[in-house]
């Protein structure tokens, strides 16, 4: 378990500074009944991370005692994918160099006015189809699956990669807690949105090699 564990540590980073949650639960704490709010969209995304990263595993046969050489492959065509998503999103950047300021995306700005069930499906999208979150979540699941490891333990091993990768979703709702103040947390919203393409970039392009180099380690044998 603990070399499961050790494998899938390094895709925990994803999760963890993935602008777009954060500065989804920064949005509803300012906004009114936001403690409530926040608490609700935070335990989605956990809850949502956990069954979305066993169904992976399940669907990559974590429970079996088999390595099956697709698994190296799929990893390979994950990693090559996102390269390419990464070099698409460098020349993007490039030609937009010049622009202003980023604007705050229009979802944000709505999220003071979401009901609970359209905080749950926030949550829930920014999981399924984020590539950076669900890169983290893959890349966990096929760590996982070349150890293994008796059901339970998978279940306790999923949960705990998930609350490691949600160490930048619960930042927020510990900084309220503590008492920091809404300037506090409106300065982090603003940097994690000038920061949000290259922070993706440079994620995407961490997990393609990483990605690229368990495949190719897995057809190696």
């Amino acid at each position: 378990m603990g070399k499961a564990f050790a494998d899938m540590l390094p895709y925990t980073l994803g999760l963890i500074v993935s602008p777009f949650p954060v500065v989804a639960v920064i949005a509803l704490l300012i906004s009114a009944n936001g403690r409530a709010k926040a608490l609700l969209f935070e335990v989605t995304w956990l809850v949502m991370s956990w069954v979305v990263l066993l169904a992976l595993i399940t669907f990559l046969g974590a429970t079996g005692h088999a390595k099956p050489a697709w698994v190296s492959w799929v990893a390979l065509a994950a990693g090559i994918l996102l390269l390419l998503m990464a070099l698409s999103g460098i020349r993007r950047a490039a030609r937009r160099r010049q622009r202003a300021a980023p604007e705050v995306p229009r979802w944000i700005a709505a999220m003071d006015t979401l009901t609970p069930p359209r905080i749950v499906g926030v949550a829930a999208l920014l999981i399924i189809a984020n590539p950076v979150n669900l890169a983290s979540l893959a890349g966990g699941a096929i760590a996982a699956a070349r150890e293994p490891l008796p059901l339970g333990r998978q279940l306790v091993l999923a949960a705990v990669f998930v609350v490691i990768g949600s160490l930048g979703v619960l930042a927020p709702y510990a900084t309220a807690l503590t008492g920091g103040g809404e300037r506090r947390l409106q300065w982090m919203r603003g940097w994690l949105i000038r920061h949000n393409g290259a922070l993706s970039l440079l994620l995407l392009l961490v997990f393609a090699l990483l990605f690229l180099s368990r495949g190719l380690r897995g057809l190696a044998g």
